[in-house]
């Protein structure tokens, strides 16, 4: 049996080196700083447009109650019972529920009231 002499080979590499695993960490890490800010304000952004949205919604059916009765709805409970809403909008939870107080509807999450006539919000001032 006749034998070549053995050739030198690469040695296989299998697996990532330390260098490039702690460079691949580091990319993570800073796009995650990026990131992550955004994302935690995202809660509180869908929370505020729920309530807007509900809040044009009640509106919109109080404004037609009033055109058909001549008065505003004592409740939001109203409107759902009388056919003006398919039901009772439930706001985010945390928040109060919805009330109506001569047409202009209100909710107040975290310290904030939104109301149909300020549907942005106005945060409570402590005392």
């Amino acid at each position: 049996m006749l034998t070549l002499g053995k050739k030198w080979r690469k040695p296989v590499k299998n697996g990532f080196s330390l260098l490039e695993m702690l460079v691949a960490v580091s990319i993570i890490l800073a796009i995650a700083t990026v990131a992550v800010p955004k994302f935690s304000t995202a809660g509180d952004k869908a929370n505020q447009a729920k309530i807007q949205t509900d809040l044009r919604t009640i509106s919109n059916a109080a404004a037609l109650y009033k055109f058909d009765t001549g008065e505003y709805p004592a409740s939001v409970q109203v409107l759902a019972d009388d056919k003006y809403l398919e039901f009772v909008p439930q706001p985010p939870k945390g928040a109060e529920a919805y009330s109506i107080a001569d047409g202009i509807v209100k909710v107040t999450l975290n310290g904030t009231t939104y109301s149909s006539d300020d549907p942005e919000g106005t945060a409570a001032t402590p005392t």
